[in-house]
């Protein structure tokens, strides 16, 4: 896998969203995250999209995103494949997804 440094460009806008599934639907969750993940590398400016999963918290997963501006990933969270997921949100997360922003200090 490569870093973002070997992109060819270091991610500019950088994302971590973490969900909690309510008891009893981790695998809805983790269904609906999964089927967002194809056509959301797809979007232009999405450099890596991938989800994880906590080992001590089966009905938590994470989302580590790298856009190349902000823009990108503002017109990602506009795509209906998001605008699906949101709606799924409502009846399977146990409290709002949170969303960090980071910022790369190494390679």
């Amino acid at each position: 896998m490569k870093s973002p440094a070997q992109h060819g460009t270091r991610p500019q806008y950088i994302v971590m969203a973490t969900a909690r599934a309510k008891p009893g639907r981790e695998a809805d969750l983790e269904g609906a995250l999964r089927a967002v993940v194809e056509p959301t590398r797809r979007q232009p400016g999405c450099l890596s999209f991938h989800l994880y999963r906590p080992v001590d918290a089966p009905g938590t997963i994470m989302a580590f995103e790298c856009w190349a501006t902000e823009a990108d990933h503002d017109r990602h969270l506009q795509g209906d494949h998001v605008k699906r997921l949101m709606a799924v949100f409502g009846d399977v997360i146990a409290g709002p997804p949170t969303f960090l922003r980071v910022d790369v200090l190494t390679d």
